[in-house]
């Protein structure tokens, strides 16, 4: 074997290795690396995670993904989803909804927090919400949000937890948001 054939052998199997250690392939050894020209900006992101860090223990999923409750006390803004709808998007829309709209005052600080608009603003450049662009994030925000709540994809509701029964009365988006415009 030639010096550079031995060579390129020995490159390929540490960068695969490398890899393989970094998380870059998975569990059935095909590579989980994004495809040329996949967008990468938000592959994995949970934003959801920059809620948690400032209220542990708020955010329960349910149903298997497809209930999702951010519960600071007892009363919660609950969003439920169709099956068909990703998980991503239904925790985006969450997210949205408690840094835009939400009327729990303890969320006032928090969203002055850097780490919370730089969520925010990821949420709002996702590719697949840029037909809703407008002047403002929080115009962004209300457009992905009504979108996103035509025909029932995403449903909104205020769940209140008294005496161990869950209380929950179904919201309409469209007027949560334009009672919440600035």
């Amino acid at each position: 074997m030639k010096r550079q054939t031995i060579q390129r052998v020995l490159l390929t199997a540490i960068v695969g290795s490398s890899l393989l250690a970094q998380g870059a392939c998975g569990l059935n050894g095909k590579s989980s690396l994004p495809l040329q020209g996949q967008d990468t900006s938000n592959v994995q992101f949970n934003p959801l995670r920059y809620l948690t860090n400032e209220f542990p223990d708020s955010v329960k999923l349910k149903r298997n993904g497809h209930l999702l409750e951010f519960c600071p006390d007892n009363t919660c803004d609950g969003f439920a989803s169709r099956a068909d709808v990703p998980q991503s998007e239904l925790r985006d829309f969450a997210y949205l909804y408690e840094y835009f709209f939400s009327g729990f005052v303890v969320l006032k600080e928090w969203r002055e927090h850097p780490d919370a608009t730089n969520a925010a603003n990821r949420v709002l450049s996702k590719v697949p919400y840029s037909d809703c662009r407008r002047a403002t994030e929080r115009g962004t925000a209300r457009c992905i949000l009504l979108d996103r709540s035509r025909g029932g994809r995403i449903r909104l509701m205020f769940v209140r937890y008294d005496e161990n029964e869950r209380n929950v009365v179904p919201e309409d988006v469209a007027k949560m948001l334009s009672a919440t415009a600035q």
